[in-house]
């Protein structure tokens, strides 16, 4: 049996943080989530006698006819809001439990009113809940962990095991993504970083971004990894060819040597050194892999780099045609691909998967089933969350130029699609955005198009490290 998890939720994307570690625990097979928002209650609630809320404050004049009227009437207008707010709060559960059902979950949605901690802890006993799960904003000390907070009171009050996961108050600087997709929209200076250790495949990833920075008009800064185990004669000779290739493309290239363990040198100066991306090439520890492998050293930096990564794959010097894969709240990687397309010339589809959804005709037999066709027209006419998203992302092609029939909308599995649709589609770039900590990135649609897509991939950090 799938187990029953609670997740409430307050709107805040703070309280949002705890989604991706349910996510890594339970798979969609073994757990049922319930999205549970409660709120402050708008008005007068239905539970309570009209004449208790309202007679205070109606004059005690006129006929009982009469004040029964305005009694009714602002009874009524009570109830419409509270259901009206209800609605509201609903349709932004929606748009989370959409998401959350592109992976694969069965997911529900629940509004009530009052106080929070009371009427989770009311749900809990009350609808046989397995786990309740919340971000809470802990202070030090066990013994402060959720002292005074909603979460305490759950703690103390339910009979089901409670996961709490203590964060810090979410930041408010832009995504890295953000910060990419503003240089390259407003025309400011790129900030480029390409790592190479001299093998042939770090190579290649250094070509291209050196091509791509002279297009871009980029500032590049070239870090030549070498081991500490390596002779000096070495390190002279990588330096050297590094230098050589460089000097083909500018005349006065930053040249960085670093020395150590290439995953965490490059990350120690990304860090130090902040950048708009990334480039890399595999490095020496690909081995003799399939020819979509990147390495145990790009996968590392892909994971944990703080800045978004361009993974250098395949035989297509220039960019003619690019695919960015977008999720419901990936707005951002829209507003990268498409002014990128714009500067290198290139032709640009953006791709969406949403969950299969199949209809069963009238007079089908039962278990028949039957594809409904998904188009952007269709999309935009059915009133779902998708469609308010679909109608976003018309809108921000627009914007950038772009006709909407860029748009392409396809059902299923998201890794598989995007791959399918990369292999397929003679795409020299795959764009998808990342919106993943470094500890949850290994199970992310973004990780096994790094891994498992033909040509070279641009993951792009929608969110804060």
């Amino acid at each position: 049996m799938k187990r029953k998890v609670l997740i409430p939720l307050d709107g805040s994307e703070f309280s949002r943080r705890i989604v991706p570690v349910v996510r890594s625990f339970f798979d969609p097979e073994g757990a049922e989530l319930i999205l549970l928002r409660v709120a402050q209650t708008p008005s007068a609630s239905p539970d309570v006698s009209p004449q208790d809320v309202l007679v205070g404050s109606l004059p005690m004049a006129g006929s009982y006819e009469a004040y029964s009227r305005t009694l009714d009437a602002e009874f009524t207008e009570t109830v419409k809001e509270r259901e009206s707010y209800r609605k509201a709060l609903a349709e932004e559960l929606r748009a989370e439990a959409e998401r959350l059902r592109q992976h694969g979950y069965t997911v529900s949605v629940e509004v009530h009113f009052g106080d929070p901690a009371q009427r989770i802890i009311d749900f809990v006993n009350d609808e046989g809940i397995d786990l309740v799960a919340m971000a809470t904003h802990g202070r030090t000390g066990i013994g402060r962990l959720v002292m005074g907070s909603v979460a305490e009171r759950v703690l103390r009050g339910v009979k089901a095991p409670v996961l709490l996961m203590r964060t810090a108050e979410p930041s408010l600087r832009a995504s890295p993504g953000q910060e990419l997709a503003q240089s390259l929209g407003d025309g400011r200076q790129l900030s480029v970083v390409v790592a190479t250790d001299g093998s042939t495949l770090a190579q290649r990833g250094l070509a291209v971004a050196c091509e791509l920075a002279q297009v871009l008009k980029a500032k590049l800064s070239v870090l030549v990894v070498v081991s500490e185990r390596d002779t000096t004669e070495h390190r002279h000779q990588v330096m050297d060819q590094v230098c050589s290739r460089v000097e083909q493309f500018m005349a006065r290239p930053e040249v960085v040597p670093l020395v150590g363990y290439p995953d965490e040198v490059i990350l120690r100066y990304v860090a130090e050194h902040p950048t708009d991306l990334l480039f890399m090439g595999a490095f020496h520890d690909r081995g003799a892999s399939s020819a979509t492998a990147v390495g145990p050293t790009v996968q590392r930096l892909v994971q944990h780099a703080p800045t978004s990564v361009w993974v250098v794959k395949g035989h297509h010097p220039l960019l003619r045609r690019i695919l960015a894969c977008v999720a419901l709240d990936d707005t951002v990687v829209i507003d990268v691909a498409a002014p990128l397309a714009q500067l290198v010339g290139a032709e640009l589809t953006v791709l969406h998967v949403a969950p299969p959804a199949t209809a069963r005709p009238a007079g089908a037999e039962a278990g028949e089933a039957h594809e409904t066709p998904f188009t952007v027209e269709r999309a935009l006419s059915e009133g779902a969350p998708l469609s308010a998203a679909v109608a976003g992302w018309v809108r921000q092609l627009e914007r950038h130029g772009v006709e909407r029939d860029a748009l392409v909308l396809e059902r299923g599995s998201a890794p598989e699609a995007i791959l399918q649709m990369a292999r397929e589609g003679s795409y020299d770039l795959v764009v998808v955005g990342s919106q993943s900590g470094p500890g949850y990135f290994l199970g992310s649609v973004a990780n096994s198009v790094v891994m498992y897509a033909p040509q070279s991939v641009l993951v792009v950090r929608t969110r804060v490290q």
